[in-house]
């Protein structure tokens, strides 16, 4: 299935002509995310289940889960119930565990027909998913979320085995996954998959089938082999990140999959003394050449970096001048050969503007910065340098 999703995309000729007429773009490359998933295979040993919430952190929910497919990787963890339903939209028969509470029958009845697993850990959900699969006449499938020390959401883990025992016993579901949200703290942390550990050998003395144990995200892959269990639930660090200074030490070598493009839209030379952007936070020291970028932090490029940002332009870098806008930035175009249409890499994937350099400077996470790329803006896929899949989202009135 997923390979015919990439059938069905246009051909390279036709994206790049697309591409050609979008003022800013953001370019994947997916041979970055696979050398990203083959760090983490040799680094865990165990499945592999992506967590690919927030339109894939920004790089694209679809195009990414149907990659990944190709790839090997069969289940895929999401936080609200649509992410889900794009997937399923798209075609896609991978496993899609979904971290969304239910509160309506509607999302109920989605849930159990459309074959998304659904995470429980309450009763009243598990009865709710059991009555909807009963009158569907198929099965609800579950993972039983276990709260062993975050305190966040989850069943305690003092009572995970007796709702498990009782979910076991309601008609028409299956119980597929055990998992758990680490505190990232390492003596907790340690207590934590005991808990789990202790939760799972008292389910397989009662005869309690509960499918696969997962309780490691990104941190954990980095730095607690012990956390890894059954299977481990990798986010941002499959598309090239370092969330903190320390992952850099871990032996796990990654690539950004990700840069930020866009066009010049207006080119000026502006005179010595000359003030530009609100607030006159640019002021030329000379005569010099400028353009205006048709992007700003509406699109995802950071406020904080107004006055400190650095982009590239016809191969070289140069500063952000003055205010960060809503919809445009101005930068420095002194040397160049930029006009019109020029392509700028506003967030590169090396060097100067990198993506952990970029929200460095803007005093952001990563996760900060890329969860913030406007789910608007169009996406191209590329593999050994060429194009094979275009995401132009639309907005649909209704």
């Amino acid at each position: 299935m997923a390979e015919t999703y990439f059938a069905r995309q246009p051909s390279p000729e036709e994206i790049e002509k697309r591409i050609g007429g979008h003022p800013s773009w953001l370019e994947i490359d997916l041979d970055a995310v696979t050398h990203n998933l083959e760090q983490v295979r040799k680094r865990v040993g165990v499945e592999i289940v992506p967590c690919v919430k927030t339109n894939a952190y920004g790089h694209g929910l679809v195009p990414v889960v149907a990659h990944m497919m190709t790839q090997g990787v069969k289940r895929f963890l999401v936080a609200k119930l649509w992410e889900a339903e794009q997937i399923r939209d798209a075609g896609l028969d991978c496993t899609v565990i979904s971290m969304d509470p239910l509160f309506s029958e509607e999302h109920y009845a989605e849930v159990v027909k459309r074959g998304i697993t659904q995470t429980v850990y309450q009763k009243v959900t598990a009865d709710g998913l059991s009555s909807t699969a009963v009158r569907q006449k198929s099965r609800a499938l579950v993972w039983v979320k276990i709260d062993t020390g975050l305190g966040r959401v989850g069943v305690r883990w003092t009572e995970a085995v007796e709702l498990v025992k009782y979910i076991s016993k309601l008609p028409n579901v299956e119980i597929t996954g055990l998992f758990s949200t680490m505190s990232e703290s390492d003596e907790l942390d340690k207590v934590q998959v005991e808990r789990m550990k202790a939760i799972s050998g008292e389910l397989d003395r009662m005869g309690i089938k509960y499918g696969i144990r997962s309780m490691a995200s990104g941190q954990a892959v980095f730095h607690k082999p012990y956390t890894h269990l059954d299977a481990v639930r990798p986010g941002l660090m499959l598309y090239g990140f370092y969330p903190d200074p320390e992952d850099r030490d871990s032996g796990l070598q990654l690539k950004q999959a990700f840069a930020l493009k866009a066009r010049v839209e207006q080119v000026k030379i502006v005179d010595a003394g000359e003030s530009l952007t609100y607030s006159r936070r640019f002021t030329a020291s000379k005569r010099m050449k400028v353009g205006t970028v048709h992007i700003g932090y509406s699109d995802g490029y950071p406020r904080g970096l107004t006055k400190k940002g650095l982009v590239k332009v016809c191969g070289v870098v140069k500063p952000v001048l003055g205010t960060v806008s809503v919809n445009h930035f101005l930068v420095d175009l002194d040397g160049t050969d930029a006009g019109v249409g020029s392509v700028v890499e506003a967030i590169g994937r090396e060097g100067e503007n990198d993506a952990h350099r970029a929200a460095e400077q803007a005093g952001i996470m990563t996760y900060s910065l890329m969860v913030g790329m406007n789910p608007l803006t169009p996406r191209v896929y590329v593999k050994s340098g060429k194009p094979v899949a275009l995401y132009e989202p639309k907005l649909v009135e209704g």
